[in-house]
């Protein structure tokens, strides 16, 4: 005959057992929160303001382009490293620097923000690389209805081009890490790890996963 005791350890551990299958992933279940049309809304609305700081950087307009909501790739195939403002040409080449800061509007109030540096050093045969990181920071950002997005603190955007004789050599790369909250309805923080390839004239694909969602698809 099985004992109280026994009997009691047995039901105990049992339960634990049962809890355990129940609450599988909890700890990650904020990841898991948002929509796949959210992560996606999200996506495009950082896409976007990357657009326009780039677009302004080049000396486009960062106002005619959120309007339009222009296509990263094209925004990319716009940028011309010797026509860049801010250039300094050296006996060996020439150094260019310019400093990207750029805020607008989000679709249902509040901002998004990026900042930073596009920088190219290029030799003598127009040669030459960008390697830097952007910081984007949305800032009460209304995604869409109930869908509110802050940086936790802020949102990493790498940039990867090379330039042989002046021009840019495709594809072009941007990964995107970091971290952002969102709520009110779900509510919840998250990491995002996105990269963004981009070639000529217009194509521009999205990988990686945002929020636990996974991206895949035209920019």
């Amino acid at each position: 005959m099985i004992s109280k005791k026994k009997l009691g350890s047995a039901f105990g551990v049992a339960s634990i057992a049962i809890l355990a299958i129940l609450c599988a992933g909890c700890g990650s279940s904020s990841n898991h929160n948002i929509t796949q049309a959210q992560a996606q809304a999200i996506s495009h609305e950082i896409a976007t303001a990357v657009d326009n700081a780039l677009s302004s950087a080049g000396g486009g307009s960062a106002t005619a382009e959120r309007a339009g909501h222009s296509a990263l790739a094209r925004v990319i195939s716009n940028i011309h490293p010797d026509q860049l403002p801010g250039c300094t040409v050296t006996g060996t080449g020439e150094t260019c620097n310019v400093p990207i800061s750029y805020s607008g509007p989000c679709p249902d109030g509040g901002t998004i923000s990026v900042s930073g540096d596009f920088s190219f050093t290029l030799d003598s045969s127009g040669d030459g690389k960008n390697t830097e990181s952007l910081t984007v920071t949305p800032t009460n950002c209304g995604v869409e209805s109930n869908l509110t997005v802050n940086g936790d603190p802020n949102i990493g955007l790498t940039t990867a081009i090379s330039v042989t004789d002046y021009a840019i050599v495709y594809p072009v790369t941007l990964t995107e890490t970091g971290g952002i909250t969102y709520g009110p309805n779900p509510s919840g923080s998250c990491t995002l790890d996105v990269t963004y390839t981009v070639t000529p004239p217009t194509t521009c694909t999205v990988s990686g996963t945002l929020c636990g969602q996974t991206l895949s698809g035209s920019c």
